[in-house]
């Protein structure tokens, strides 16, 4: 009877250990599989357009930061992120163990220091202050912190290929190059404590157990004894404090935020100024869509605030018009998906001749080269010293560029763009 009971145990026991090596590999394979397709989604290999703009729309955080501050929410987006949103009510954190290629990049970091895993846990969670101040910015109208979100950064690393090894190009990928550096000095720090894609996931995980105990009490209680209280509090005087400061924040910065009378030059389709400077996320799938390269990550030119966000150098092309790429791989709405026809109705700048470089107008030579090469007819001749000289109809130039780009001028071109707040420009005549 002994020898029975030692070649069951002895058996339930080998049953258990391929049951927990069969699960080890199917996680293995969910987060491999789960990795290589954020990998070809953030490299936009696929030859449909939109689906770059996928994985950033997963984000909870995301998702309710921009709807709030944009005041709508495309039905793409509402649809993309809800699965995770419910997972989050249901499991919490399941998908930032799961899915997240952020996350496996970063405990991959963290397992090569397996020593100083416990260190982390002196750090207070920022990562939920984080979220609530970009919830409470949201409200105001600016959110904040949203180019924090783990799947922003990933995607932004895939920006900047195949892109030249410049300083410039590399920007975008420096948020995930300090997270794994992170994750390598202090293991797990991001991932529990600075994340805010995960603290969200938390406060939906506590809200989710919380439902779940007042509406499915457990059987073997007393059906007199009150409810479960909720595990943590969820929403308490500490999160409404650091909500009012978020939208406090996002107030001053509206308010008191200088834009300059002529900013940099945004791509078609980008919300108001001071909206866009908020609602990007820095995902870098404008820049990596441009088939042009005139998309460059903004360095200063329109403030603080502005630092990282896409604008358009006209060099070495120009915004062609048949061209609306960057328009249909915004995750957030920064970035409003445009058609052809209403893309190039949309004026994002004007062009501006200086005289005083301008051939035709300081040396009485012809040259009408913009003209030529402007594809919405927005620039005119007129004589002056015996020869034509351009000039720019502002009703009807969009910015694209195409003039600057081609002007002969040199080194400084006698024509450039200058950024405008976006509008309506005079339709072609048919």
């Amino acid at each position: 009877m002994t020898a029975n009971l030692e070649q069951d145990g002895a058996s339930d026991a080998g049953f258990a250990l391929r049951h927990a090596f069969r699960r080890r590999w199917i996680r293995i394979l969910v987060r491999g599989s789960s990795f290589t397709v954020a990998v070809v989604l953030a490299m936009q290999i696929l030859p449909w357009r939109q689906t770059a703009a996928l994985l950033p729309r997963l984000s909870p955080f995301l998702a309710l930061c921009s709807a709030i501050a944009a005041r709508s929410a495309s039905r793409a987006f509402v649809l993309t992120a809800l699965p995770v949103f419910l997972l989050a009510l249901a499991r919490g954190r399941w998908f930032c163990a799961t899915l997240c290629p952020t996350w496996v990049l970063a405990n991959t970091a963290s397992r090569l220091r397996p020593g100083a895993r416990s260190r982390f846990s002196s750090w207070p969670r920022f990562g939920q202050v984080l979220a609530v101040i970009g919830l409470g910015g949201a409200v105001g109208g600016y959110p904040l912190f949203l180019w924090l979100d783990p799947l922003s950064l990933f995607n932004g690393f895939f920006s900047t290929l195949p892109r030249p090894a410049t300083l410039a190009a590399l920007a975008p990928a420096s948020g995930l190059i300090l997270v794994l550096l992170l994750s390598l000095y202090r293991p797990h720090v991001w991932c529990m404590r600075l994340c805010p894609l995960g603290a969200t996931q938390d406060f939906l995980g506590q809200m989710g157990r919380c439902v779940k105990n007042r509406m499915f009490p457990r059987s073997a209680r007393d059906p007199a004894d009150p409810p479960p209280p909720c595990p943590a509090p969820v929403v308490g005087r500490r999160f409404f404090l650091l909500a009012i400061g978020g939208f406090l924040a996002a107030f001053a910065v509206r308010r008191f935020r200088s834009v300059s009378p002529s900013p940099c030059i945004r791509p078609p389709g980008a919300v108001n100024e001071n909206l866009f400077v908020g609602l990007c996320t820095r995902c870098g799938n404008c820049l990596r869509a441009c088939r042009y390269r005139i998309l460059h990550f903004d360095f200063g030119s329109s403030g603080l605030a502005g630092l990282g966000t896409p604008a358009i150098q006209i060099t070495p092309g120009y915004c062609n018009e048949w061209c609306n790429d960057c328009t249909q791989v915004c995750p957030v709405g920064a970035i409003q998906p445009l058609t052809l026809e209403a893309k190039r109705n949309v004026a994002i700048g004007t062009a501006v001749v200086e005289k005083s470089r301008c051939i035709a107008w300081r040396d009485g030579q012809s040259c009408m080269v913009c003209q030529e090469f402007c594809p919405y007819n927005a620039i005119r001749a007129v004589e002056s010293g015996g020869a034509n000289c351009p000039v720019v109809d502002d009703e009807m130039c969009r910015g694209c560029g195409a003039c600057e780009s081609q002007c002969p001028a040199f080194p400084d071109k006698a024509i450039t763009v200058r950024g405008i707040q976006q509008r309506a420009a005079k339709p072609l005549a048919v």
